[in-house]
């Protein structure tokens, strides 16, 4: 393997190791603290009923910020390059499953945890949880960062309504995959 694949692949699994040892500590903490999983972190089954119009919503808001966004340079999934097999896996597993989870986990699990332990109302918490979470993106335009700050309100909003953080993180997923297919094809 040449040092210029060694380096991708150390990369890549960075990309992967980082979120994924994020997880771990974030549940460790949680435990820790004796936060309840499916309590307080909201790793518990959600009402189907609610969990599908979530995700149905969620597919509609994401065509609607396509067709809003589709003419913007800015806004548009950058090709990857011509990666080997492995790192296309890789990124996948990171960008779309270990990624969203890692996310899902700190700002509508333990974020919203924290913040409902202090009494903080939900469409605060729901809203404060977008806005800290658009922090991490802020490598976007000012208009991909207001959508982020929205995508945010509805994965806090399915989270309040299905009292389940995997309607959220599912929706995530969706939303990371849809991009990273649009970057392959």
């Amino acid at each position: 393997m040449n040092s210029g694949m060694s380096d991708l692949l150390l990369s890549t699994l960075g990309k992967v190791l980082l979120p994924a040892a994020a997880i771990v500590g974030m549940l460790f903490a949680a435990r820790r603290r004796k936060l309840s999983y499916a309590d307080d972190l909201g790793l518990k089954a959600p009402k189907l009923g609610v969990a599908a119009l979530c995700i149905a919503l969620w597919i509609v808001l994401i065509t609607i910020e396509e067709q809003l966004t589709g003419s913007i340079e800015d806004a548009q999934a950058k090709p990857w390059p011509d990666y080997p097999a492995i790192i296309i896996v890789l990124r996948v597993l990171a960008i779309g499953f270990i990624g969203p989870i890692a996310e899902e986990l700190a700002f509508r699990g333990l974020l919203m945890a924290a913040l409902r332990r202090m009494r903080v109302a939900a469409p605060w918490a729901i809203l404060l949880a977008a806005a800290l979470w658009s922090i991490i993106h802020l490598q976007y335009s000012p208009l991909l960062l207001a959508l982020i700050v929205v995508d945010g309100i509805a994965l806090g909003s399915a989270r309040y309504f299905s009292g389940s953080l995997y309607v959220p993180i599912a929706m995530h997923m969706i939303g990371n995959l849809v991009s990273i297919y649009q970057s392959l094809a």
